[in-house]
């Protein structure tokens, strides 16, 4: 071979054997960009060695082949820089397409810029090619010169502030300043006949490889690939039979006494064995260098997969992860952090139990700032060339210093960091190459969709676990929670309290169910609150709370439930714009081994605690003993009276007091307290909630002792102010009651007796069933004895246009599920009409 052949044939391997290379790696725009530039380069170099070896057609045929790369190189270039940098401006591309095509095709016709060769034949060195270049060359040259300028400004541009991309820029930076100077010593006379500029393009297409490669764009066994082992081999062997051919052939007709062309034969055939000898020799060494690692990281890979698809625990998936990346990774260290409640990352698992695991990245650090806008990996060393490696704190900085930690891998599912593994350093301090980052990369993406499970199963399992409106344990849950507790504690003790509310029915009936649900949610955060780190709260039943206290004696128990219910106690104290009934407990108290054996006794004798509590007098905490129920049930006999009756006489010396001023209205409430009793005996309320309604009948106008007598019995109509004062009387009415405690349960009626069920009365304009029943139910009480009296400023209006206008208010001043009923009540004779 002459005339420097080995250079353009060194290259020509070089492109095509990158180029078989990188057909078989996934089609990126950066790779597709390449092998774009390696096809440009094939046509120079291939045009180049061509024209070098003469073939046919002609020198000048192949010349304008090479020509043709050449003058597309710069525009392919700046598009794989473009592509490389993620630019999308099209403008610089189209006008360099469009400048050297048509510089080509003038060049092709008028030879203009750079004319064929002169072919030099009979020197020293063989047959010379001799360029002999004339000034225009220097327009393509300076619009070469100004493409390049762009490439370098969006590079430099690209490397500010970016130091990850800087490194990987260098490579690709120092190749174009290698292809641009060989082309240049192409017009200097000591080049001359000397390929240069094929020279620094082999150099150029290197440095982009080694850029490519430390972008982690495709991995290094494509190179041994099945056609870049069948193109080496037959250079390899072309190279060997070269020099030996004429030897061979002689051997072959003198020694061995073969025809010309029996010896031709079986040269060919010679050199066809030993093509595939060293295809398979060659294959087979670097499949054992190479794909023995990729085939055990893809079946390590399989095996973790497999793993993880059949747990949803968390802690299992992150031992496995730690397993699988011991096992085909060497590292000293592996920390995996998982995304907590609040948005932080903490350690929950290493590959050590000793190792330490309070380090925590908030949402906010810049290491997961990055991982959430990369593809999900990060080595340290790039990372300390960025602005947010500088903004950490040391103590931070310090901390992954002494881990020696080198890579972060981030557990990403779409756009949702689950979490991140860091990786010290590997022994011997190796780096991590391409298949390591590929391989953990496979990991991550496979746990953080097993991490993300796990998690989902795991908000699924507690909330089935949990009470929908307090939080708490369910019934379910507390039974399990127990048993586990009390397996866990049957060296020590175990304590259980039960509290139940006192009188809930009556609060909901009262307040309405929606204020019940509040009362319910608050109890259960003072009872959380209380108890804390110290044991397990429970929904027990629909009004009831159980408290599990692993190590608590029974005394200590007691205290912890008498503090809860003096907190409740005072829940209602101060609320607003009215009182509210009192909320109080009832609670039981058993423990093991102190008067319980096992799970059963311990819940049956803390149940009978509080159904003692309960029919002993309600609001007490009572420890659970022997022949509780017996006591229980005595205590129960003393209590004959009900409660309200001891009430009677306070009632009936405030309806005395308004009775001194206003006679109408003493006898207006007794009648009110009548009609509205026997309402609600009507409508299925027990004999506890009827009390309350007559004794909020005879209470409900009290605050009318307040008003001027002149309003009070005025014959005209009220004017609108004196209507505001006597609507006062209903705020006056609360002031009264809610200085005597034990009458503060009538509050929630009488401040509601004038509210309407659209929502159009006073004081609160409340509407529906969000006014209390009771206050209801006083409301067509009032109404009918209002319109049936005599009163100073109107005669009495017979029964039956009563009737009319309840029925006609049905569903605007009144509730219309109730007026039907007082009306058939009143005509059934079980409501008389009273007197006067």
């Amino acid at each position: 071979m002459y005339s420097f052949g080995w250079i353009p044939i060194t290259a020509l391997f070089c492109y095509v054997f990158l180029f078989f290379a990188f057909a078989a790696a996934k089609k990126t725009k950066v790779i597709k960009s390449f092998m774009v530039l390696l096809m440009v380069m094939v046509l120079w170099t291939g045009g180049s060695l061509a024209m070098r070896l003469q073939l046919w057609p002609s020198v000048e045929f192949w010349y304008h082949v090479s020509l043709l790369g050449v003058f597309f190189l710069p525009c392919t270039f700046m598009g794989f820089i473009m592509d490389f940098l993620d630019i999308r401006k099209k403008a610089c591309r189209i006008f360099g397409q469009v400048f050297f095509l048509g510089s080509y095709i003038l060049n092709l016709f008028t030879g203009i810029f750079l004319p064929p060769p002169s072919v030099v034949e009979g020197s020293a060195k063989g047959v010379q090619f001799v360029y002999d270049f004339s000034w225009p060359i220097i327009i393509p040259f300076a619009v070469a010169g100004c493409l390049l300028g762009i490439m370098v400004y969006y590079i430099f541009r690209g490397c500010k502030g970016n130091m990850v991309l800087k490194k990987q820029l260098t490579p690709i930076l120092a190749g174009i300043v290698i292809l641009f100077t060989g082309h240049m010593c192409l017009m200097i006379p000591f080049f001359k006949g000397f390929p240069i500029d094929v020279l620094s393009g082999v150099f150029n297409a290197f440095f982009m490889f080694y850029a490519l490669y430390s972008k982690r764009l495709f991995k290094l066994t494509l190179l041994i690939s099945r056609w870049n082992c069948y193109i080496a081999s037959a250079v390899i062997s072309i190279v060997l039979f070269y020099q030996s051919i004429p030897v061979m052939g002689k051997f072959a007709r003198e020694s061995l006494k073969m025809s010309e062309s029996v010896a031709i034969m079986a040269i060919a055939a010679l050199y066809m064995i030993s093509t595939i000898v060293l295809y398979t020799v060659m294959k087979r060494f670097l499949d054992n260098i190479f794909v023995r690692e990729e085939l055990v990281q893809t079946e390590n890979l399989k095996e973790f997969s497999h793993a993880v698809s059949k747990t949803l625990d968390i802690d299992e998936i992150l031992a496995s992860m730690v397993d699988v990346i011991r096992k085909t990774i060497e590292v000293n260290k592996i920390y995996i952090c998982i995304e907590d409640l609040n948005g932080n990352y903490v350690i929950k698992r290493s590959t050590s139990p000793l190792d330490e695991n309070s380090f925590l990245l908030r949402a906010d650090h810049p290491i997961i700032q990055y991982l959430k806008k990369t593809d999900g990996s990060l080595m340290m060393k790039d990372f300390k060339r960025t602005i947010g490696y500088k903004s950490m704190w040391e103590s931070e900085k310090r901390q992954l210093q002494e881990w020696r930690i080198e890579c972060f891998v981030a557990l990403k599912d779409e756009e949702d960091l689950e979490g991140l593994v860091m990786l010290s350093e590997k022994p011997r301090h190796s780096s991590f190459t391409y298949d390591d980052m590929s391989f953990l990369t496979s990991v991550g993406s496979v746990s953080s969709m097993a991490v993300k499970n796990s998690r989902l199963y795991e908000k699924a399992y507690e909330e089935a676990r949990k009470d929908e409106l307090t939080g708490l344990l369910n019934r379910k849950s507390f039974y399990e929670v127990i048993e586990e507790a009390y397996e866990a504690n049957k060296e020590s003790s175990l304590a259980l309290a039960i509290l139940n509310v006192d009188d809930f029915k009556l609060y909901n009936q009262l307040y309405g169910a929606a204020e019940g649900d509040i009362a319910l949610q608050k109890i259960a955060q003072i009872i959380k609150s209380t108890v804390g780190e110290n044991g397990y709260v429970a929904r027990y039943g629909g009004k009831e709370f159980a408290l599990i206290l692993p190590r608590f004696d029974l005394y200590s128990a007691r205290n912890l439930a008498e503090n809860v219910c003096s907190q409740i106690k005072e829940l209602n104290r101060y609320s607003g714009e009215y009182s509210m009934k009192a909320l109080t407990m009832s609670g039981g108290v058993c423990a093991i081994p102190y008067t319980a054996s096992n799970v059963q006794e311990l819940i049956s004798n803390a149940d009978l605690a509080v159904y003692t509590v309960k029919r002993s007098g309600k609001n007490a905490v009572m420890v659970y003993s022997e022949g509780q129920a017996k006591r229980g049930e005595e205590a129960t006999a003393l209590r004959s009276k009900s409660s309200y009756n001891e009430y009677a006489s306070t009632i009936y010396a405030l309806t005395a007091a308004i009775d001194t001023k206003d006679h109408y209205t003493f006898s207006h409430s007794k009648n009110v307290a009548y009609y509205a009793g026997e309402l609600a005996r009507g409508f299925g309320m027990n004999d506890e909630c009827i009390d309350i309604v007559k004794e909020a009948g005879l209470l409900h106008d009290i605050g009318k002792i307040g008003i001027q007598e002149d309003i009070l019995n005025k014959p005209g109509k009220l004017t609108a102010e004196e209507y505001e004062i006597m609507k006062t009387h209903v705020e006056n009415s609360i002031g009264i009651i809610r200085h005597l405690p034990s009458l503060d349960y009538v509050i929630p009626a009488v401040i509601g007796h004038h509210e309407r069920y659209d929502g159009k009365g006073y004081p609160r304009r409340i509407a529906g069933e969000d006014i209390p029943l009771m206050a209801r139910i006083l409301c067509i009480a009032d109404s009918f004895d209002a319109m049936i009296s005599v009163r100073s400023y109107k005669a009495s209006m017979p029964v039956e246009r009563a009737f009319a206008i309840l029925e006609e208010e049905a569903g605007k001043q009144f509730d219309p599920k109730l007026v039907p009923v007082f009306i058939n009540l009143v005509k059934s004779g079980t409501i008389k009409i009273a007197e006067g």
